[in-house]
């Protein structure tokens, strides 16, 4: 028992040394109950990613040979290079048979690769396919997205032509387009694909680039090459860059501002040198002179060069010189003290070029000094446009020798010299120069003295400013245009001059008919504003009347310029119309009769005075009257008194004198001598009774028809005296018989048999009858009234004359219109 109990504490104790033995190494074999752990059981996959600092996983830990086993578990997270970054222990006791389930977590898991490791020690078994007492896994934490372009120390620009090819130029110069190289680096383990912009600037040209699709693999960079398509300018160019929302949380390093150096083109180098010629001059001499010119730059010359002696040009040539080349130009100068300086124009030169050159020639001569004011003075504004100033300036010569002088003024459009003014020393003189103003608004004139034989004090050159108003408008205008019957065509006028100075201008005014026609034609000097006037052209036969303007000697805004207007057409209508009838109607030879005429204005204008004459068929003249102006619309009747003249019929003529025409009326009466037929006829008692008896007989009717008028009540007893006193009854039934030559209807006795007359066209003709008792003969259209109503009287108007007639209204016969004689039906 004791060697037992011996034993037992041995073990015991041996059981502690290996216990504390397990700790420190592992692989020793445990005392107790076999322990591994249960390969099926560990969670962690053999190369697992993740993306965050913390890590877990699980195993379990099985006991296989029956006893209980004492374990420790030691994990630990460590660097690829083995350096331990965090590490844990956990120890139980594992029950016989039993399974225990252990949880590791690592909370400081590194970017990148990192190892885990776990080791069983204490009670542990032995590894077997499907057991084992330690693992270890390889784990990498994925670096977040992280896309930057490179600095931009990093970028290249290369040189290439417009076609994209390389010049092979060291730099990228004047002129090049340039290929830009920008790297892009991702630092994370994720693909990026995104979009790229640019913007490049150089000089006042800029090009926006946009590439897209744009992708970097995880961890790695790459290259994206931008070519541009404008020319670079000479300087500093930018360039700004920047990637489109990559998505890694951090912008800063997604853009970039860079400036880079466009260097000059290749220029060529000219080198230059002077020299004169003529050995032996004088002032005022012709010199002789040699430039030579050198090209040693990198590229051929091709432009101006331009020599100026003092202030005149002694040479300005076109040259070309290739790279290496020499040229040698020749020109001439006066002998004056000037400087000589040679310039290259119209393309750039090397820095290091020598050109421009210059070299100063002096020789006794004559120098001119202002003697008064150090600049001209400008004389006859103020301007306008068109006008001419006067450039004047006093000149001194205080040089050694008599010399010429000038005075230069140099405007937009050209350049105006003075007369040559030669002084002898300390003479003074004026130089003056005529420069017409072409432009409004305020002009500038360069202005110097200019010597051929002479030096020039420096400061006698220079600019002035004129100011020059736009050009003078010169309107003219017809104000007005009437006519008037009494004094014919007036027109008011007026001419219009624009602000600014005095004009002479010439003033034309008239009408126009087939052509012009200027009344007036004058030349006058018009002040600023409004001039007007009127002018009577009286009776003109024009279409319009006009005024034209033309500036004399100046020059006016628009050029000539005319206006007309209209005459107007709005004239007196007149009309003259002779009564038909007389007062009394048929008057007596020598009786005092009375004619109307009636005058009228029917037209659209006012009329004037004028003057009727009356004259006989034979132009004898019976009565003049003045007639007063008649309005528009107004008529006037007018009446004449004459003693009537011989003739069964008298014709008259009236003629109305009025505004420069005469207007003539005629009109035909009847006289008392002649008898008239009207509408019914009577027997002709003369050829029946004759003499005395017909008087007695119609005295005796003539009683009785009186009193028959006074005493109605005896109406009944006359027709029964006639009738005792008359073979010929006056109820004597009639008949119609037609006027062979106008057809006018005549009514006669049914037993008149005899010659009648028409009262329209005097035309005798026989009619035949029941027979008579008295001898036949001719009558004059007599008739006799009869008991009957008077028939109500129309107005007819002659066809050919518009002459108004009053005729019965039964009437249908022909009459004839008593102021032309024309005859016509009166009705139908």
């Amino acid at each position: 028992m004791g060697g037992a109990k011996a034993g037992r504490m041995l073990t015991a104790t041996g059981l502690m040394s290996l216990l504390f033995l397990s700790i420190i190494a592992p692989q020793v074999a445990a005392l107790g109950g076999e322990a591994t752990i249960e390969s099926a059981s560990i969670s962690i996959a053999l190369s697992p990613q993740i993306e965050t600092a913390s890590f877990s996983y699980t195993f379990d830990v099985e006991e296989q040979s029956g006893q209980s086993a004492d374990v420790t578990v030691h994990s630990t997270l460590s660097t690829i290079a083995g350096v331990l970054i965090e590490s844990i222990n956990e120890s139980r006791t594992v029950a016989m048979n039993g399974v225990e389930s252990f949880s590791v977590t690592f909370s400081a898991v590194p970017f990148g690769y990192s190892i885990v490791e776990t080791t069983l020690s204490g009670d542990a078994g032995l590894n077997s396919s499907t057991h084992v007492t330690s693992f270890n896994r390889t784990i990498q934490r994925m670096v977040p997205l992280d896309v930057s372009l490179a600095e931009g120390g990093d970028f290249t620009f290369t040189s290439i032509d417009a076609t994209g090819l390389m010049t092979g130029n060291l730099t990228v110069n004047d002129g090049d387009h340039v290929a830009i190289q920008l790297p892009i680096l991702n630092n994370g383990d994720y693909d990026w694909n995104g979009t790229l912009s640019a913007s490049v600037t150089s000089g006042s040209l800029n090009e926006w680039i946009n590439t897209s699709n744009v992708e970097v693999l995880a961890m790695s960079s790459t290259v994206v090459t931008l070519n541009t398509s404008i020319p670079m300018t000479e300087g500093l160019a930018s360039l700004s860059v920047a990637l489109n929302d990559s998505g890694d949380g951090d912008a800063s390093d997604e853009s970039r501002l860079v400036q880079f150096t466009i260097a000059p083109p290749p220029l060529p180098m000219l080198d230059g040198s002077i020299e004169l010629v003529t050995q032996a001059y004088n002032a005022g001499d012709v010199l002789d002179w040699n430039l030579t010119l050198y090209n040693n730059g990198s590229r051929d010359y091709s432009g101006d060069v331009v020599c100026m002696f003092g202030q005149i040009t002694a040479l300005n040539q076109s040259t070309e010189l290739a790279i290496g080349g020499t040229s040698i130009l020749a020109f001439t100068t006066q002998a004056r003290p000037a400087e000589l300086s040679c310039v290259a124009q119209g393309m750039r030169l090397s820095d290091a070029s020598t050109f421009p050159v210059s070299v100063d020639f002096n020789v006794v001569s004559a120098i001119f000094e202002a003697a008064g004011s150090t600049t001209p003075g400008v004389l006859d504004g103020p301007w306008h446009v068109g006008d001419s100033a006067r450039f004047s300036m006093l000149v001194r010569n205080h040089g050694e020798i008599q010399g010429s002088i000038a005075l230069e003024c140099t405007t937009a459009q050209a350049v105006y010299t003075s007369p040559t003014l030669t002084l002898d020393v300390d003479a003074a003189g004026e130089v003056s120069v005529i420069v017409p103003m072409l432009a409004d608004g305020d002009q500038t004139i360069e202005w110097r003295l200019v010597s051929s034989d002479g030096s020039v004090d420096e400061g006698l050159n220079g600019s002035v400013t004129v100011p020059v108003a736009a050009k003078q408008v010169l309107t003219p205008k017809v104000e007005s245009v009437t006519w008037d019957a009494e004094e014919g065509v007036n027109m008011d006028w007026s001419v219009t001059l624009g602000e600014g100075v005095d004009r002479d201008v010439r003033i034309r005014i008239g009408y126009f008919d087939s052509g012009d026609t200027y009344l007036l034609d004058y030349t006058v000097v018009l002040t600023p504003g409004i001039t007007s006037d009127s002018l009577h052209l009286g009776f003109v036969n024009a279409d319009r009347v006009s005024i034209r303007v033309d500036a004399m000697n100046w020059s006016e805004a628009f050029g000539p310029s005319s206006d007309s207007k209209s005459v107007p057409s709005e004239r007196p209508v007149y009309s003259l119309v002779m009564s038909e009838l007389a007062s009394p109607s048929r008057p007596s030879t020598g009786q005092g009769a009375t004619v109307q005429v009636t005058i009228s204005n029917t037209g659209n204008a006012d009329g004037i005075a004028g003057e009727i004459l009356l004259l006989g068929e034979d132009r004898t003249l019976y009565g003049t009257q003045s007639t007063d102006a008649l309005s528009v619309g107004e008529s006037k009747t007018m009446s004449f008194t004459l003693d009537w003249p011989e003739g069964t019929r008298v014709k008259l003529e009236a003629v109305w004198t009025v505004d420069g025409d005469q207007i003539t009326a005629l009109g035909s009466f009847t006289s008392a001598d002649a008898a008239v037929v009207e509408d019914s006829f009577t027997i002709p008692w003369v050829g029946l009774f004759g003499g005395v008896a017909l008087a007695g007989a119609i005295l005796a009717a003539v009683q009785i028809r009186q009193k028959q008028g006074l005493t109605p009540s005896k109406k009944s007893k006359t027709p029964a005296k006639l009738k005792s006193n008359s073979k010929s009854e006056a109820t004597d039934e009639k008949i119609q018989v037609g006027c062979p030559e106008c057809a006018r209807q005549l009514r006669v006795p049914a037993s008149y048999s005899g010659s009648v007359r028409c009262p329209d066209c005097s035309n005798r003709f026989d009619v035949e009858g029941a027979p008579a008792e008295e001898e036949d003969e001719d009558i004059e259209t007599v008739e006799e009234p009869e008991e009957e109503p008077v028939d109500e009287k129309i107005e007819v108007s002659c066809p050919e004359c518009s002459q108004s007639l009053r005729v019965p209204s039964s009437y249908a016969g022909s009459v004839r219109c008593p102021a032309c004689e024309h005859v016509f039906k009166a009705q139908g």
